[in-house]
């Protein structure tokens, strides 16, 4: 029994022996087969499936390595470099952004242009060196002008009023009880003002409408075609006709209006925001975008042509929105928090906006005239964008010293 056991063992030890050995014949057989498969990638693919344990290929053709170019899968970090190449031997090649912006040309910043600036100023000239021009153009005939003001209401009609919002403190204010700010400047922040003229008319006569529209915002001139009519009478006394003229319904509106105060309580300075509102029913308030002006009716006579000429009745408004004094304002903290505390702004005579108008009335007639003038241009700024390159002088004979060869005309380098 004892020998049976030692005879089974043998050939179990025969037999794993016999399996090694056939193992290793096929590992070496298709090592062999590998290494000709090899030889066809070329010295660099054998040099990318090494035995360096950094690159993640090894002699192991199971790992992803194969003559494919492409499909060798390493897993390899790419460091944070310019190089798009890894380091693996991979084909990949993935693209790795720096990580530092390269420093090129730098150059300072430069100032911008003053902020106020110089109108166009006519050049002096003597009549002695002046020029005659026949022009055509429209002269004044007659001109006028108001001046007046009104305050704000609410689109709706009711009465303006306003709430407060404490956007700032810079400094200490005490934490119970209540201080006065002394209001130092207020600044007004609006998008757009709309000018709708109304009704505008004159006595007996028909009124057209030119461009522009009535409503469109930053329109301030509207003019009006006016039909001629001839007044025997004063055509013979070589005078002109006066005839009424009314602006009813005349309204301004203020679009997305944002007042900021800016005030003092000793050396603690107070930024606070003033929006447009409306007060209901147990003081609550409600925030409109918008305040209206509403004008009383302007009516003065102006002077038409009795000799019958058509006329345009021009109407340039300027606009200057203002707040009345604000002579009491209270600051008060509602909420102190550790971290942050919130105040509560009371102006007991809440603000009075108040917009001033002027309305320049005139009549224009058509006619030719000559006028005295200089014989030279006006001369704009020149704003060299090109560098001396072009050169834009008045046509004339040619010159063969000029470089241009062309008169003058056109650009030359």
């Amino acid at each position: 029994m004892q020998d049976l056991k030692k005879n089974k063992k043998r050939i179990a030890n025969h037999q794993n022996k016999q399996m090694d050995n056939n193992v290793i014949e096929q590992e070496k057989h298709e090592e062999e087969e590998y290494d000709e498969l090899n030889r066809g990638c070329g010295s660099k693919q054998k040099s990318q499936c090494s035995n360096n344990n950094n690159n993640g290929c090894n002699t192991n053709h199971n790992n992803g390595c194969n003559t494919n170019h492409n499909d060798c899968d390493c897993d390899c970090d790419c460091g944070c470099n310019t190089n798009h190449h890894n380091n693996c031997g991979c084909n990949t090649k993935p693209k790795c952004e720096p990580c530092e912006a390269e420093e090129k040309d730098c150059v300072d910043n430069k100032k911008c242009g003053p902020e106020c600036g110089n109108p166009l100023v006519a050049p002096k000239f003597s009549t002695a060196n002046s020029v005659p021009f026949a022009i055509e153009a429209n002269r004044v005939f007659d001109t006028m002008m108001f001046q007046t003001f009104t305050d704000a209401i609410a689109p709706n009609g009711e009465a303006l009023s306003f709430e407060y919002d404490v956007v700032e403190v810079r400094g200490r204010i005490p934490r119970s009880g209540q201080v006065n700010v002394t209001i130092e400047k207020i600044c007004m922040n609006y998008s757009g003002v709309v000018i709708d003229p109304g009704c505008t008319t004159l006595e007996d006569y028909d009124l057209q409408p030119l461009d522009p529209e009535v409503g469109r915002p930053c329109e301030t001139n509207f003019e009006y075609a006016v039909c001629g009519e001839k007044n025997i009478k004063c055509c013979n006394q070589g005078k002109g006709k006066n005839v009424v003229y009314k602006q009813r319904g005349l309204t301004v509106t203020v679009e997305d209006l944002v007042l900021e105060l800016r005030g003092k309580c000793g050396c603690t300075e107070i930024t606070v925001f003033a929006y447009p509102a409306v007060r209901g029913l147990g003081g609550q308030t409600r925030r409109c975008e918008d305040v209206e002006f509403i004008f009383n009716t302007l009516s003065a006579p102006i002077c038409l042509p009795a000799d019958g000429r058509s006329a345009t009745l021009r109407q340039d408004f300027q606009t200057d929105l203002t707040v009345d004094c604000i002579g009491k304002a209270i600051l008060k903290c509602v909420d102190d928090d550790p971290c942050e505390s919130y105040y509560d702004l009371c102006i007991p005579n809440d603000i009075d906006l108040v917009l001033c108008l002027q309305c320049v009335v005139s009549t224009l007639i058509n006619e030719q005239i000559v006028v005295l003038g200089s014989s030279d241009p006006v001369k704009p700024r020149l704003v060299d964008t090109f560098n001396k390159v072009c050169d834009f002088k008045t046509c004339g004979p040619k010159n063969d010293a000029d470089n241009n060869h062309n008169g003058g005309c056109g650009c030359s380098r």
